[in-house]
């Protein structure tokens, strides 16, 4: 979870040049919505990041195909504006999860019902295929009518603690759970926002197999550090000195900035129960 700048880009030019290399008659159709889609586009910008609850634009069937096949079906504007939104190194680890590459571009406001939206830049995110597909078409929570996910590119997260991890030994297995917590001052909205986003792209799992596949890979570099002789503390300052080092580039709610944290702290982990994450031979 995190935010990521905008694409400095003109939605505007953006939407005329993708119209224009479109074959008729969807060219036709979207010219002929072009006040209507730049009139929707406004009022996105105006309403910003609480943009769940928009009016949907008056566009007929036939204009509303055109706008989907628009992104679905490529033109060389449009491959060009996804090379644009993807190939930042700002953005190479998706926003929504913080593990994946971003691959994909998910659309905030759903293409299906917001179609208008579907070339719009800022409603296009990068994100990884795993977000992509569990955040779907849900826009607003039914029951409290919270957005259900983040804005990456409009939401500011939180400079205060609020993802919390617990790293525990047992039966010589590391048992990792993650969880969010409501810190002081923090408004109730706010925190239902987090936690709607942590639990529907269901983080405390993916962050838990994550952790543990990450550790496998950091096990060379643990037994080094604890050497023949044991040395426990030696291990918790190098697994303080990782979180640092995580809190410093991606701030103190990144995953693995919590995960060194706990295990710095965990003295059965330090003390040669890092063993617990060693590489099975395939």
């Amino acid at each position: 979870m995190r935010s990521i700048p905008l694409l400095a880009i003109d939605a505007t030019n953006v939407f005329d040049e993708i119209a224009a290399a479109k074959h008729q008659p969807r060219r036709r159709l979207m010219q002929s919505a072009r006040a209507e889609v730049l009139a929707a586009y406004q009022g996105y910008e105006d309403a910003v990041p609480e943009v769940g609850g928009l009016d949907e634009a008056p566009l007929t069937d036939p204009q509303k195909e055109a706008m989907r096949h628009a992104f679905t079906v490529e033109t060389q504007p449009m491959t060009a504006l996804r090379g644009d939104l993807l190939k930042r190194i700002s953005v190479a680890r998706c926003p929504f999860c913080g593990i994946n590459e971003s691959s994909t571009l998910d659309h905030y406001l759903p293409k299906e019902q917001y179609p208008e939206f579907s070339v719009f830049p800022k409603n296009l995110v990068p994100s990884c295929a795993v977000c992509n597909t569990r955040k779907r078409d849900r826009i607003l929570d039914e029951g409290t009518n919270v957005r259900i996910f983040l804005h990456p590119c409009y939401d500011v997260i939180p400079d205060m603690a609020f993802l919390t991890v617990r790293a525990r030994m047992e039966a010589d297995a590391l048992v990792l759970s993650y969880r969010l917590t409501r810190p002081a001052g923090m408004p109730l909205q706010t925190f239902q926002h987090l936690r709607s986003h942590f639990n529907e792209l269901e983080l405390a799992d993916r962050y838990r197999r994550m952790g543990l596949e990450h550790l496998g890979c950091q096990y060379p570099a643990l037994r080094r550090v604890y050497g023949v002789a044991g040395d426990a503390e030696r291990v918790a300052v190098k697994l303080l000195e990782e979180a640092e080092d995580f809190e410093e580039v991606s701030g103190q709610n990144y995953w693995l900035a919590k995960l060194y944290r706990a295990l710095a702290g965990n003295s059965d982990f330090c003390d040669g129960g890092f063993e617990a994450v060693r590489p099975q031979p395939h």
